[in-house]
């Protein structure tokens, strides 16, 4: 009987409502049994509107009472039954499911309506993220000093600090437009296709992959980075060359490492293209629909695998390859019930790629454009392995890679999406979907409309990469100050981007800032990354949290203590004679600014002139304080 529910549901079919966010503690605690693994008494709480519906009972929730909601009942300390079953959850975890229920009002979810296509992507983000503000009556920081903006961009573009020439000339400008003039040039530069590869490296094949594979085969990996970010390579083509892996001309050759160095794991192609290429974990669908994203089901991770199991890495005279069958790989799954479905070539939006000639089990010559050796046309023998030493790239006349390569970045607002919310992370510190691949319903973007805006806006104008980069630090919104307004109270929450948020440094950008600091002409030092790539927090990271090694080392180290006193700028800064000078050249080197007259007043009281003990512990002091080791 689900009079209630029932009632409930028509009124949310008649408005088209079909999904919304369930609670924090609901999907801590209730998921597990009520998810996507498994629906105890036919409950489903991954969405408000499964709640309603209920189980073999009436509906789990009512909206705006409590009390004669079960999901609240159950979770008192003298319910019966109790749940969750073998613990109590904490009286705050109660009072704050209570408020929810109690504040709860069922709407239809809002249709989106995006600004004027037409606009400029700059205009749209301030328009966008300023009316959130007043919305949310939230008071927004003040724009950013020119001493502030040019370390951050130099920071964020580069992925160093700025030299004094360049601060000194950048400050020295009277253009009004001078910020965009210096976002322009930055963006043009090789430097910034450098940062970009080093950046998507990492997202790619992730730090901890990274140091389990030999770097010696990665030089055309990168060499393909840096290639696609400074001819500003339409993005959509990237990911097409990433997925195809089949190159074209020699600046493409190193795309295929991307699938190559996972070394025919199929499914950690499919879980990885989810996650770098459309902003989605999928691996958690590997044995049932996920657990908390009822949209990201099994079948999804199984069709996913599809599209790359008939691939194999082989060797060819150009270097190395990704192959692909022409027949099999027709998988079956089961979920943790038992039940077992067939795999289908499908992509999120629930399209299902049907294969040119049906079902094709049996391999042979006629399905190949580039036919592979005789030899894998028939069954091996005892001890014979499949030769992956070729003359030529095999290639089928029906490609599973091909038709996924061409489907997912076509048309396909995922893929937007995800690029846009990492660009925007890296430039912001947090995505407007935030983790930056969990892009998922659980995690709903907090400026919805801007996000779509800009998906659309990217892919109307040829997945143009620098042209978005330009217009993300051009906004007033990049440009804010990073102190709260002094009518702010409680500083506002990061996701309102009412203020520039802190970021810690990565070790790539930490590394190049600390070598340009200590006055080396070349920023670039592989073996000081790899050092402090084992210490210092990862890109992306969902939370900051510095760890006892981290201080451990910047504190301690004698590694590090011989960078800094074996470094350019301390025989530099040991020839100049004026206390005041002295100070004025390390903040200058160091944190990009002069000091405060406080600041200069404590560091004469420590700093020596030619005494290069003081001056190496002032050096010290302040590569690794907390304004160096962030951008703000």
């Amino acid at each position: 009987m689900k009079t209630l529910s029932h009632h409930i549901m028509l009124a949310l079919c008649a408005t088209g409502f079909g999904s919304s966010q369930i609670h924090p503690v609901i999907i801590d605690n209730c998921t597990k049994c009520h998810g996507g693994v498994k629906q105890k008494g036919g409950l489903d709480l991954r969405t408000i509107t499964a709640a309603l519906e209920g189980g073999e009972t009436d509906t789990a929730l009512v909206p705006g009472d409590p009390k004669a909601s079960p999901l609240y009942q159950v979770v008192q300390a003298d319910s019966d039954p109790h749940m969750p079953p073998k613990k109590q959850l904490p009286a705050e975890e109660i009072e704050a499911l209570k408020t929810w229920i109690n504040d709860l009002k069922i709407t239809p979810p809002k249709k989106l309506v995006l600004p004027d296509p037409s606009k400029q992507p700059t205009a749209v983000i301030d328009q966008l993220i300023h009316s959130k503000w007043q919305a949310e009556k939230i008071a927004p920081a003040r724009r950013s000093s020119d001493t502030t903006f040019v370390r951050r961009v130099y920071l964020d573009l580069l992925g160093r600090i700025p030299r004094l020439p360049e601060i000194n000339s950048f400050l020295a400008d009277q253009n009004p437009k001078k910020r965009d003039l210096l976002v322009d040039h930055l963006t043009d530069t090789d430097d910034h296709a450098d940062h970009l590869a080093q950046v998507f490296n990492i997202v790619f094949l992730d730090r901890a992959h990274l140091r389990k594979r030999s770097h010696s085969n990665r030089k055309l990996w990168l060499d393909y980075l840096r290639w696609a970010f400074k001819t500003n390579r339409p993005w959509d083509q990237v990911g097409r060359d990433l997925v195809l892996a089949r190159p074209k001309s020699d600046q493409e050759r190193g795309a295929s490492w991307f699938i190559h160095d996972q070394r025919d794991d199929h499914s950690q192609i499919a879980t990885r293209v989810s996650r770098t290429l459309l902003g989605k974990q999928v691996q958690c669908a590997q044995c049932h629909d996920h657990p908390v994203a009822p949209e990201i089901e099994q079948r999804h991770y199984w069709g996913l695998v599809a599209f790359f199991n008939r691939s194999l890495n082989v060797k060819t005279p150009e270097g190395p390859r990704v192959a692909e069958r022409a027949s099999g790989g027709y998988d079956k799954f089961a979920n943790l019930e038992g039940k077992a479905d067939e795999s289908q070539l499908i992509l999120y939006s629930n399209e299902i790629i049907t294969e040119t000639g049906g079902k094709k089990a049996n391999d042979s010559a006629e399905l190949y454009s580039v036919g592979p050796p005789k030899q894998w046309f028939r069954k091996l023998k005892k001890d014979e392995k499949l030769k992956k030493d070729l003359p030529n790239l095999p290639v089928p006349k029906f490609s599973r890679r091909e038709a996924f390569a061409q489907s997912f970045t076509s048309d396909n607002p995922d893929f937007s999406r995800a690029i846009v919310n990492r660009l925007w992370a890296l430039m912001f510190g947090r995505g407007l979907v935030h983790p930056v691949d969990l892009m998922d319903s659980a995690h709903p973007s907090s400026h919805p409309e801007l996000l779509a805006w800009l998906a659309r806006d990217f892919s109307n104008h040829q997945y143009d990469l620098r042209r978005l980069i330009r217009q993300i630090a051009k906004s007033s919104s990049y440009q804010l100050d990073s102190r709260p307004a002094p009518s702010a109270g409680q500083p506002p929450l990061d996701s309102f981007f009412a203020r520039a948020l802190d970021k810690p440094l990565s070790a790539e950008t930490f590394t190049r800032s600390l070598r340009v600091a200590l006055g080396h002409e070349n920023p670039n030092d592989e073996t000081l990354r790899n050092h402090f790539a084992m210490i210092l927090p990862d890109l992306f990271a969902e939370n900051f949290s510095p760890s006892v090694q981290q201080t451990m080392f910047l504190t301690n180290a004698p590694f590090f203590d011989e960078i800094i006193s074996e470094a350019p700028l301390l025989s530099r800064l040991q020839n100049i004679e004026s206390p005041q000078a002295l100070i004025q050249e390390i903040f200058q080197s160091v944190l990009s600014r002069a000091p405060e007259p406080s600041e200069l007043e404590r560091s004469l009281s420590f700093v020596k002139t030619k005494n290069k003990s003081s001056i190496q512990h002032f050096v010290w002091a302040l590569v690794t304080s907390a304004e160096f080791r962030f951008t703000n």
